[in-house]
């Protein structure tokens, strides 16, 4: 635990719950727990554990939409600013169709510690070179020890871009265009996340046990990328107040040829599987790879069978990462990283 959780643990839990948007009463459990028990897990987790909980007595039925009741359910304010964002969130692009509803309130919370400044002393406007807008620079070699990163931080060119929301995907699409190299062997790739986040991978390189657990391709832990900016900047915009965008330059030959790939775009039948995986048996299957390459799935409940259905949907495509070797070696191809500013 951190000084900062520590920190976080001795405010009024009631100007917690406000800052988060749940309910004064939500942490009141918190005063029944031993330190040694409560000092076990940061606040975070502790609140995500607590939603989770609330949620199971919700019927499936109840949790195939993000509604007021759901959220009512779980322990949130519908008269907070935290509920208005969740669902301003949730009704962004169509991102609502790939992520359960229940799972908007962990990325709520999530993105509260990180970029909240009420409960986060990282939070700036941009991470770098603040007073820099709309300008390409890389960071000096003094920044970092190279000896404990298998990255080059100074190498990875950043933006700290300053854009209206409507207006965000084309100004990217401005930046890198001409930016990223047009040669033949040449593919980007973009991974949609937060500012938070985006300094983490830079610094520490891809961890992938820091993402969402057992989301399309993986069992546990993973990676995902997509070749499409529209997909990327969607995702970043839906699910956090401080999005980055990470584009990684791949050659095929150098960098993709040699992995195990599992390609799952033309195999709707193993795609399924996939998707499915419920045993370990399964998970044993996949740990065999380096990535899995695939269509995205959708979500919808089946009324006749009272179950969560997930499908593959048409004309898109991620990669994930599942291999702890493989990212390692990827993340080198790091090319740049744009830190968005609404």
């Amino acid at each position: 635990m951190t000084d900062e959780d520590i920190l976080l643990f001795q405010q009024p839990t009631v100007l917690l719950c406000s800052s988060l948007g749940l309910k004064l009463d939500f942490l009141e459990r918190l005063d029944t727990f031993s330190d040694d028990h409560l000092h076990h897990r940061s606040l975070c987790d502790w609140i995500t554990i607590f939603l989770q909980n609330n949620s199971k007595s919700v019927s499936l039925e109840k949790k195939t939409r993000l509604t007021l009741e759901l959220l009512d359910s779980m322990g949130f304010d519908s008269l907070s600013t935290g509920f208005e964002t969740i669902m301003a969130w949730y009704s962004k692009g169509n991102t609502q169709y790939h992520i359960e509803p229940c799972e908007w309130a962990r990325i709520f919370i999530q993105d509260e510690f990180n970029n909240n400044p009420l409960l986060s002393s990282r939070v700036d406007k941009f991470p770098f070179q603040r007073d820099l807008t709309n300008s390409w620079f890389q960071l000096p070699n003094t920044n970092y020890e190279q000896s404990e990163s298998s990255l080059y931080p100074c190498h990875v060119n950043i933006n700290n871009l300053v854009s209206t929301e409507s207006n965000a995907l084309k100004d990217i699409r401005s930046k890198l265009n001409g930016f990223l190299s047009q040669r033949d062997w040449a593919t980007a790739l973009y991974h949609g996340t937060d500012h938070h986040s985006a300094v983490d991978i830079l610094f520490r390189g891809i961890d992938l046990r820091v993402g969402r657990q057992n989301r399309d391709f993986n069992c546990g832990s993973g990676f995902y990328l997509t070749k499409n900016l529209d997909e990327a900047v969607n995702w970043a915009a839906s699910t956090t107040t401080k999005p980055a965008i990470l584009v990684f330059q791949v050659n095929h030959e150098e960098n993709l040829n040699s992995a195990k790939r599992l390609d799952l775009n033309n195999d709707e039948e193993k795609w399924y599987e996939v998707i499915r995986k419920k045993n370990s048996k399964d998970k044993e299957s996949l740990s065999a790879y380096d990535l899995i390459e695939g269509p995205q799935a959708t979500m919808r409940y089946d009324e006749a069978s009272r179950e969560l259905l997930w499908k593959p949907k048409p004309s898109s495509y991620q990669m994930c990462l599942i291999s702890d070797d493989f990212a390692e070696t990827f993340e080198k191809t790091l090319h740049s990283i744009l830190f968005l500013e609404n």
